[in-house]
């Protein structure tokens, strides 16, 4: 079986973030924040952010070529 990891969309990184944020927020480490879902929540900024970086460059090269 080839199975193949599933990018998510930029719509749905957005909604991971502000779940993970609200969980934080209303679940708080008696230490501190919770590092866990802080790094998951990085990862899924991260990805967000590679996404609309690759959709301005699509965009800046299609403003590019002639018609």
């Amino acid at each position: 079986m080839n199975l193949k990891p599933v990018e998510p969309d930029a719509r749905e990184l957005v909604d991971r973030a502000r779940v993970l944020t609200e969980v934080m927020l209303e679940n708080p480490d008696e230490a501190g924040p919770n590092y866990v879902l802080l790094l998951i929540l990085a990862e899924q900024l991260h990805r967000l952010h590679d996404i609309f970086e690759a959709a301005e460059v699509r965009r800046m090269r299609e403003d590019k070529l002639p018609l």
